[in-house]
């Protein structure tokens, strides 16, 4: 699949899935469309977390990339990939954020250096999707998601990737606490979400859960990515 329209000059850009083929030509005006469509929808993450300039703009690279292939899968290689094709953008003047966005360009520039790589180790921080059931999938897809232990406050957080950027949804202080609630979780996804189920799950997160999930460092964001075969959910 191709897309590829006339616009302002003749340069297209190369967006290249987590599977190979297909290869997405895009001129520069349509993928700022999708760029703008994926800032409306991380701003209030990024907000939320406070978020640092190059995981701002990670993020947003990722919404961008979920956007323009329809898949919510991605490698460390589509994942670069998208943060420079989107970072070219703003710096060719194509796209420029809105004014909510919290940082500048000059900003963003400074944070980032070199090659997207994890400087860290973080094996030790993240924790597998481990059923204590019989691990039934249903054919719906996949879904990332695991444990983290939150270096700073030190709760064990459930985070999860489902069709759009990396989400927490609780902390806790027992280790033992995370993991059933990503299952009790995957579980309701893989019976289609019930309404009356999920809004029962969250009320008993709410009450259980210790404290509330924060944002984890943008280096430890950049080694999920590197290492995010390792947390594919079958649902």
């Amino acid at each position: 699949m191709k897309k590829r329209k006339k616009g302002r000059g003749s340069e297209t850009w190369t967006i290249r899935p987590t599977s190979q083929p297909p290869i997405i030509e895009i001129e520069p005006d349509d993928l700022v469309t999708y760029v703008r469509h994926a800032e409306k929808v991380v701003l209030p993450i990024i907000k939320e977390w406070h978020l640092s300039p190059a995981a701002a703009q990670f993020l947003l690279a990722q919404q961008t990339q979920i956007l323009v292939t329809g898949d919510p899968r991605f490698t460390i290689e589509s994942g670069r990939n998208m943060a420079n094709t989107v970072l070219a953008l703003w710096e060719a003047g194509y796209y420029t954020p809105g004014p909510e966005y919290p940082y500048t360009l000059e900003e963003t520039l400074q944070e980032i250096q070199g090659e997207l790589h994890a400087k860290g180790d973080y094996a030790e921080s993240f924790q597998a999707f481990t059923p204590t059931k019989t691990d039934v999938p249903r054919g719906l897809g996949v879904v990332y998601g695991g444990i983290v232990k939150h270096p700073e406050t030190n709760l064990w957080q459930v985070w999860m990737i489902v069709d759009g950027p990396c989400r927490f949804l609780a902390g806790f202080c027992d280790p033992a606490k995370a993991p059933k609630t990503l299952e009790l979780t995957i579980n309701v996804i893989r019976r289609g979400g019930i309404v009356k189920e999920s809004e029962a799950l969250y009320n008993q997160v709410q009450a259980q859960e210790d404290g509330k999930p924060e944002s984890i460092p943008f280096d430890m964001i950049v080694y999920l990515v590197e290492h995010l075969d390792r947390y594919t959910i079958k649902i």
